[in-house]
């Protein structure tokens, strides 16, 4: 199945943004040769700028735990509830408020790193990184990949303080939420929008389109476009959820 997330709350575009990264780094991780260090790298950077860019960020991720805790007290009382499963919820959030306390020290031990700081403005030179320009980084590259791995392992280590959490949240908020089957009329649906962050859309992989998602209010359309322009796109079932992120 194809899967297609569209935010319909600025804190679901950065929610989704950071998934990306986190995404990207799993990707990455044991990708032991230099083009897959560097992609990881330019993740790490990635991670930097938009933290930067969030000055709210860890107020918004602990006002969603709260509620989503407070969400799972609640489905506890219900007689018919696994409460096994609540639990092991409840636990993942807990975890959650646990690393986030290291959030502002985290933003400090990256932004300092000698690796990190040098390597950053080099990517918006066109092939910035070289031998010549980034001495320290070409040594350090050259170094056997468990060294290497001792400096990668610090930055997972701190951007760990926002992927738990931030994963933690999506997990549960796409838990909670129920796909319903959606017919695309010749490649378009309009329809009256839940009150929702994001929505999770997923059609079979064969569908040779892709949705473009516009929404006024309370107003939603999805329109599939044709992979290959001018070819018809015709009727398409696919599912849709409504999700929120702190329930």
């Amino acid at each position: 199945m194809f899967v297609y997330d569209f935010p319909l709350s600025q804190k679901a575009r950065k929610y989704l943004k950071f998934e990306n990264i986190f995404n990207r780094l799993d990707l990455t991780l044991d990708d032991q040769s230099e083009s897959g260090v560097i992609n990881l790298i330019r993740s790490v950077i990635d991670y930097i700028d938009l933290v930067d860019g969030s000055g709210a960020l860890k107020i918004d991720i602990l006002k969603d735990l709260d509620k989503i805790e407070k969400r799972l007290q609640d489905f506890s009382q219900d007689a018919d509830a696994d409460k096994d499963f609540i639990n092991e919820l409840v636990a993942q959030i807990k975890k959650s408020y646990q690393v986030l306390e290291n959030f502002t020290r985290q933003r400090t031990i990256l932004r300092d790193d000698p690796i990190l700081s040098l390597i950053k403005p080099r990517f918006m030179t066109p092939c910035g990184v070289n031998c010549f320009d980034t001495p320290l980084f070409t040594f350090w590259m050259s170094l056997p990949y468990e060294e290497k791995k001792e400096s990668i392992n610090v930055w997972l280590n701190e951007i760990d303080a926002v992927r738990i959490p931030i994963s933690t949240i999506l997990y549960i908020g796409r838990l909670c939420s129920e796909f319903k089957v959606k017919t695309a009329k010749n490649g378009f649906l309009q329809e009256s929008s839940e009150s929702c962050d994001l929505i999770e859309i997923k059609y079979p992989k064969q569908v040779r389109a892709f949705p473009i998602v516009s929404g006024f209010q309370s107003s939603l359309n999805v329109r599939f476009l044709p992979y290959i322009k001018g070819t018809a796109v015709g009727d398409i079932e696919f599912e849709i959820a409504y999700i929120n992120v702190s329930l």
